[in-house]
């Protein structure tokens, strides 16, 4: 499909599109909205699609997922944060970054979560979990989606020319452009993965290590233990078997 294509698609069926594509980001899925957006705030500048509606539909679907995650966590707790990091591609640090964040700026981060990749799914539940109370949420979280969606659409509203040629740009480059972007997409996952597992053998060696300092020093205390139970056994005959 070529980029005019694709732009007649989301003329049509923006509406239905980027919804689902917010909703997808919300459940850990990464599709493409970002672009979606830009595109759709260039087809805007032209008159071809309507922002407002747009961005009311993205709100009303973001805010659906985002509250369907709050009470999962306000009901289920650590254990569903814990579920929900698996989603990611960092799980070890996942949660340990979302609870810092969250502890640090309060009901303040959920502004900014949609623009950092991880947080964004986990955000909600984390909400939850800390017992947010549900129209405080609600504030904070449709300010997020409408802080995040109306960002991206007016950069597209504003750089509509510039994107319409980026656009052209990348038709004219054909496949070639989609294997740079599966080649970097590929290595970015494998990046993560290798960093992964640099930090699950880290912590192996650290646990192995302290491991290994609890049975010597077990050893250490155990030794003197055992060459006094020695000598009060030797002692115990020699007073046995003196005269009265």
């Amino acid at each position: 499909m070529s980029s005019a294509d694709s732009l007649q698609v989301l003329e049509h069926y923006g509406v239905v599109i980027l919804p689902a594509l917010a909703i997808a980001e919300q459940i850990g899925i990464p599709l493409p909205a970002v672009p979606a957006l830009l595109a759709v705030g260039a087809l805007a500048a032209h008159g071809r699609i309507s922002i407002p509606l747009v961005l009311g539909a993205v709100s009303v679907a973001a805010l659906a997922t985002d509250f369907a995650w709050y009470e999962l966590g306000r009901r289920r707790g650590a254990r569903m944060l814990a579920r929900v990091c698996r989603l990611s591609l960092e799980p070890d640090s996942c949660l340990r970054r979302a609870e810092s964040t969250f502890t640090r700026y309060g009901a303040r981060s959920m502004l900014a979560a949609k623009f950092i990749p991880g947080l964004t799914t986990v955000m909600p539940p984390l909400a939850g979990v800390f017992a947010m109370t549900r129209v405080r949420f609600a504030l904070y979280d449709f300010a997020g989606v409408l802080l995040w969606a109306g960002t991206w659409l007016a950069l597209g509203y504003f750089f509509s020319d510039a994107i319409v040629l980026i656009a052209a740009k990348a038709s004219a480059l054909g496949r070639l452009l989609g294997l740079v972007i599966v080649t970097a997409l590929a290595g970015y996952i494998l990046v993560k993965y290798g960093r992964r597992r640099l930090f699950l053998r880290q912590i192996q060696t650290i646990r192995v290590q302290a491991a290994a300092r609890r049975q010597l020093d077990v050893t250490v205390i155990d030794r003197p233990t055992t060459e006094l139970r020695r000598l009060s056994e030797r002692a115990a005959p020699s007073r046995s078997s003196a005269p009265p």
